[in-house]
C-alpha cells in the first residue's frame, strides 16, 4: 500500500463513520499523522476520495469531513447500518471525489447566524453587504439548501421595470376557446411568497426564500413596491399586486427575504467602497428601517486559502499565490490600485493554473486585461518579485498593434 493510500485509511479510520469531526493536533496519538496532513499534495489526494482537512487560523481544533458536511456547524453523526442488513438507507453514504475543476464549499462565519435568524418563527429581513463577489449569492444559495428552501433570485439594475417583481398583463391563448386572452403573468415576489400553498392559500410545503441581489441598485419605483412588502411583521406578508385589479397575495409563514449588494442602501460612502461598487445613489430610508438585521462579509482569507490549496495541490505555489494577493490588496487598501482582487480572482487563478501549469501566466491571463492601464505596473512589479517573471515583457507581445 502507498503513502497516500496508508493516510487516506488513518483518516477513514478517525472520522469512523462520521460526516466531520474536530480533533486535538495537541494529541500525541495523531500528531504524526497531522504532519503528514499539512502536506499540499496529501490533503489534494484526500480532495479526491471526497474529504478535506481545515487547519484553524487560531486554537488547536483540526477539522476533517466528507464534502458537504457544513462549516461551522457542530458536527454530527451519521446513523450506521445494522450489520447483515445491506438495504437498511441509514448506512452511511461515501460522497463521491469532488473534480479539481471543482472546490469545496466552506461557509463563512456568519452563516450559522444568518441561519438562525432565517428560521426564526418570526420574519426577518436580511441584508448582505460585501464587496463584488465575495460569495454572498453563493451563501444564500448554500443557506437555501441546508434549509431545503427554494430561492427565488432577481437582480436589480437602475433600468428596470416594475413587471420583474410584481409581474403584468400578457396575451396567452385560451385552452378551451383557442381565442386570445388577457392574463396576469406572476412576478417572482408572488411566486417565493406562494411557494408551499395549495390553490386556497393552505400551507402544504415547504416556503421559500426571496433574494434580492444589487439591491442597492434598486430604481425607486421598484423600491416602493418592495417597502409596501417588508412594512408588516406578520409572518405570512402581503402584498396588493396593483397590476392585476389589485388583488391581494398572501405569503406562507416561512417566506424570508434577503437582500444583498456591495453597499447597505446608502450609497458608496467610502473611497474603498467606490472601487468594487456602481450603487452610488442612497435608497429610500423607509425602506433600509424595515431591514432587521445586516451582515458584513468581505474576502476571507481562509476560505481562499482552503480554495486554492484543494484546487492547486502544491505548497509553494500556493504560497506564492496569497503572497500575492496580499501584496496587491495591500496596494489597494493604501489606494494605489482600484480594481477589486476579489475571492472569484482567486478562484480563476487557481483553475488557469491547474489548465497551464505555470502560475505566472495564470496570473496574467485572468488578471492583466482587465486592469486599469496605470495598474499595470503595480500589477508587474509584485509578480517580479514573487513569480520572478516580467509579466508584460512575457506576454506582450512587440510586433503586434493593440488597438
Amino acid at each position: 500500500m502507498n503513502e497516500n493510500a496508508e493516510v487516506l485509511k488513518k483518516v477513514e479510520a478517525l472520522l469512523k463513520g462520521n460526516e466531520s469531526i474536530e480533533v486535538d493536533m495537541n494529541d500525541p496519538a495523531i500528531s504524526g499523522l497531522v504532519v503528514t496532513l499539512r502536506r499540499a499534495f496529501v490533503r489534494n489526494d484526500l480532495a479526491k476520495n471526497g474529504i478535506a482537512v481545515d487547519f484553524p487560523a487560531q486554537g488547536s481544533l483540526m477539522r476533517v469531513y466528507k464534502f458537504g458536511s457544513p462549516s461551522g456547524i457542530k458536527p454530527t453523526k451519521v446513523p450506521v447500518a445494522k450489520v447483515g442488513n445491506p438495504d437498511d438507507d441509514t448506512k452511511p453514504k461515501k460522497s463521491p471525489a469532488i473534480k479539481r475543476s471543482q472546490h469545496s464549499y466552506v461557509p463563512p462565519k456568519i452563516a450559522d447566524d444568518l441561519m438562525s435568524v432565517l428560521t426564526d418563527d418570526a420574519s426577518h429581513v436580511v441584508w448582505l453587504t460585501g464587496p463584488t463577489q465575495c460569495g454572498k449569492s453563493t451563501l444564500v444559495r448554500y443557506i437555501s439548501g441546508k434549509m431545503n428552501r427554494k430561492m427565488y433570485q432577481i437582480n436589480c439594475r437602475g433600468d428596470m421595470g416594475s413587471e420583474a417583481f410584481f409581474g403584468e398583463k400578457t396575451v396567452t391563448i385560451d385552452a378551451a376557446t383557442k381565442q386570445n386572452i388577457i392574463v396576469h403573468q406572476k412576478g417572482i415576489v408572488e411566486q417565493a411568497m406562494i411557494e408551499g400553498l395549495d390553490a386556497q392559500g393552505n400551507e402544504v410545503g415547504a416556503p421559500a426564500i426571496l433574494f434580492i441581489d444589487e439591491a442597492a441598485a434598486m430604481p425607486a419605483h421598484v423600491a416602493h413596491g418592495i417597502n409596501r412588502l417588508l412594512e408588516s411583521d406578520d409572518p405570512r406578508r402581503t402584498i396588493v399586486i396593483a397590476e392585476d385589479g389589485g388583488r391581494l397575495v398572501r405569503s406562507h409563514s416561512g417566506f424570508r427575504i434577503v437582500l444583498a449588494a456591495n453597499t447597505v442602501g446608502r450609497g458608496a460612502t467610502s473611497t474603498e467602497s467606490v472601487a468594487y461598487t456602481a450603487q452610488m445613489d442612497a435608497l429610500d430610508i423607509s425602506l433600509l428601517n424595515r431591514v432587521a438585521v445586516t451582515f458584513r462579509m468581505g474576502y476571507d482569507r481562509e476560505v481562499e486559502r482552503h480554495i486554492v490549496l484543494e484546487k492547486i495541490g502544491n505548497d509553494k505555489v500556493v504560497s506564492q499565490v496569497l503572497k500575492f494577493r496580499d501584496a496587491i490588496r495591500g496596494h489597494i487598501k493604501s489606494g494605489k490600485l482600484v480594481s477589486p482582487f476579489s475571492t472569484k480572482r482567486m478562484v480563476d487563478i487557481a483553475n488557469m493554473y491547474r489548465v497551464f501549469g505555470n502560475i505566472a501566466k495564470a496570473v496574467y491571463y485572468t488578471v492583466f486585461e482587465y486592469l486599469l492601464p496605470e495598474e499595470r505596473s503595480i500589477y508587474n512589479e509584485q509578480a517580479v518579485a514573487i513569480f520572478g517573471e516580467d509579466l508584460l515583457a512575457k506576454f506582450v507581445e512587440n510586433d503586434v498593434d493593440y488597438i
